[in-house]
């Protein structure tokens, strides 16, 4: 199976490349599967701490494999590969919410479809400010997948979810990043280099501290006020008996910059 993946771990970051770039990255079951191994191959890995996911070439990713879409209905079988191509793809949407280190995306060009909801499933987004977004499914007659119906609806408005789910309009980086989506706008070749300062900063933070943010987070999303407080209390609790906790306190207490091991 062609490489579809690029990987580089260094200080404690590992850098995931959609390595595809000259058919803009296309999210088809190749680059799914490929993703999926190496999202779980790094999550219990202990020199790294942190996830930055950027494209090759143009793209970010252009989401859809419309040859592969095409060929399906060719041979009278859209549902089966449909079928066969999400499984892939909405464990990656969940695991990435789930996941216990941040991650960034670095987008550095077009994200489309489910090229923009892999973004949007990241915990912080940099932009190129020569990046598009675009929620394309409705060229298709598709319905916002890869999560998308959870991503826009919890974060938009009805109306502003609506528009961009039904009229698949392109959003410059300015446009997302107005709208809440994206934590940061920067030239091209600025890009990486602050998605690294950003991946690097988060590496060296209270990682576990991060990982349990993340689960009340994603918790809070169907659990109700009074069961989320308990876990957040009993999470608190957890939190002050972890060594980094010991090291947070410590440093504040003699006016220095804490070192934290994740642990």
């Amino acid at each position: 199976m062609e490489t579809k993946i690029k990987l580089e771990i260094e200080d404690k970051v590992a850098k995931i490349v959609l390595n595809d770039g000259e058919n803009y990255n296309p999210l088809n079951q190749e680059m799914a599967k490929q993703l999926l191994d190496v999202l779980e191959q790094l999550r219990n890995n202990e020199n790294v701490r942190c996830l930055m996911i950027t494209g090759s070439g143009k793209a970010f990713s252009a989401g859809g494999d419309i040859k592969a879409f095409k060929e399906s209905i060719e041979i009278g079988k859209p549902g089966e590969l449909m079928d066969n191509l999400l499984k892939n793809l909405y464990k990656i949407a969940l695991i990435l919410r789930q996941y216990p280190k941040p991650v960034v995306a670095a987008v550095n060009g077009w994200a489309v479809g489910a090229g923009m909801n892999l973004a949007l499933s990241c915990d912080l987004i940099i932009a190129s400010n020569k990046a598009k977004f675009r929620q394309s499914f409705s060229k298709l007659a598709l319905i916002p997948g890869f999560a998308g119906t959870i991503l826009l609806s919890r974060q938009l408005t009805w109306q502003q979810a609506t528009e961009m789910a039904f009229f698949g309009d392109t959003y410059t980086a300015e446009d997302m990043f107005k709208l809440g989506f994206v934590n940061e706008v920067v030239d091209p070749e600025r890009l990486l280099e602050r998605a690294n300062e950003m991946a690097s900063k988060l590496a060296s933070g209270p990682t576990l501290t991060y990982a349990r943010t993340k689960k009340l987070f994603f918790d809070a999303l169907s659990g109700s006020l009074v069961d989320h407080l308990e876990n957040e209390r009993q999470m608190q609790i957890k939190s002050a008996e972890t060594q980094d906790f010991k090291i947070g306190v410590f440093a504040i207490n003699d006016k220095k910059e804490p070192e934290f091991i994740g642990k």
